[in-house]
């Protein structure tokens, strides 16, 4: 993916995706996907959804998204499952994972990463700081 840094007026230094990049949001949440939608897509992203995680990891291997969002509490598969499976298929191993969850205990944020994700982020969380963490992830890959 390409990225581009222009500085505002100010000197503040901003990110732009040179290429609309595609983010796969998974959340049963109606209202928590909805509102990921939005911001992502004021934010230059195109967006995929899905409310469960058997629908999250085939659009994954159908679209290939630039990165993907993942509610760990779904139906079907829940986000653990689906991070992992992305993870040891050849395909789709290198595709960065976000997890974004109401579980707040350390052991849950720590198994996050175990299965492979490259953030964790906690519900509620501040929009700003999803984006933010998002694009260090892009940049960074997983």
């Amino acid at each position: 993916m390409k990225l581009s840094f222009k500085l505002d007026g100010s000197g503040m230094a901003s990110w732009k995706p040179a290429d609309d990049p595609v983010v796969l949001v998974a959340d049963d949440d109606e209202d928590v996907r909805d509102l990921m939608t939005f911001k992502l897509e004021r934010a230059g992203f195109r967006v995929i959804a899905a409310d469960n995680g058997v629908t999250a990891l085939d659009l994954v291997r159908a679209n290939r998204p630039d990165a993907v969002i993942l509610d760990i509490d779904m139906p079907g598969l829940d986000g653990l499952t689906v991070c992992h499976q992305l993870r040891a298929s050849a395909a789709t191993h290198g595709i960065p994972v976000l997890m974004c969850s109401g579980r707040t205990r350390d052991l849950d944020v720590d198994f996050g990463f175990h299965v492979g994700a490259g953030d964790y982020v906690v519900k509620p969380f501040k929009p700003d700081d999803l984006l933010r963490r998002l694009r260090l992830l892009l940049l960074g890959g997983s």
